[in-house]
């Protein structure tokens, strides 16, 4: 079944596959964490919870919220635009790699990051992987899209 990238379907999915993922949640065990990922042109946010290393909670946060997000969350992402955050989640691009280029901007603990980072590389193969098999709309079609659900 092919999901709409970024639809609430997308977001059940992938909160499935990451939690049904045993090499993930060996590596995530006992972790803890909230990452709010920013692309900044739309703006638009996705919030992700994980408790014990079980992804609790995945959700899009309106516009107007993001900035109370920013506040709670222990990593912040912001990826400057919507095709570069299309890259990064499909593989093409490593989000690593455009932090230390600087073209991605990364606030929270990089000591709980690099502690964190074999988990996380585990989420981002399964998130690629669900991803390439999924329909991307363009980015007119996924502002139309946040719109209709009222999130810009």
């Amino acid at each position: 079944m092919s999901f709409k990238y970024e639809s609430p379907e997308f977001s059940d999915e992938l909160k499935r596959r990451i939690n049904a993922n045993e090499e993930y949640r060996e590596k995530a065990k006992g972790m803890n964490w909230k990452t709010l990922v920013i692309v900044k042109e739309l703006p638009f946010a996705t919030f992700s919870r994980f408790e014990n290393g079980e992804l609790i909670e995945r959700k899009h946060v309106p516009s107007g919220e993001i900035e109370e997000y920013r506040k709670t969350s222990d990593f912040v992402v912001e990826i400057p635009t919507y095709e570069l955050s299309i890259e990064a989640v499909t593989g093409r691009k490593s989000l690593e790699s455009l932090y230390f280029k600087k073209i991605v901007k990364l606030d929270g603990s990089l000591f709980k990051a690099l502690q964190y980072r074999g988990a996380m590389e585990v989420v981002n193969k399964i998130t690629a992987e669900l991803v390439n098999n999924s329909i991307i709309p363009s980015k007119e079609e996924f502002v139309e899209m946040l719109h209709k659900r009222g999130l810009l």
